[in-house]
């Protein structure tokens, strides 16, 4: 489990001003202002659910993501 969504906890200083697109509302922003998250997404090529580290401009779109079936009590 993750113990904060703060993007400088997880990856290095130079990275955090680098430009991100959200997975989910396709806007830009600087990866250090957004929140990452344990998060689940579908391989394309084979259909399998996987984890990665992911970044997103808010926690909004983050728990828009997420398959509600994966937030479990947060239901």
């Amino acid at each position: 489990m993750l113990h904060s969504l703060q993007p400088k906890h997880f990856i290095s200083s130079s990275t955090l001003r680098t430009p991100s697109r959200c997975p989910e509302c396709k806007r830009r922003f600087r990866c250090g202002n957004g929140v990452m998250f344990l998060s689940h997404y579908r391989e394309i090529g084979t259909g399998e659910m996987r984890r990665g580290l992911m970044c997103f401009c808010s926690t909004t779109c983050l728990l828009h993501w997420e398959p509600r079936t994966m937030l479990g009590l947060m239901q």
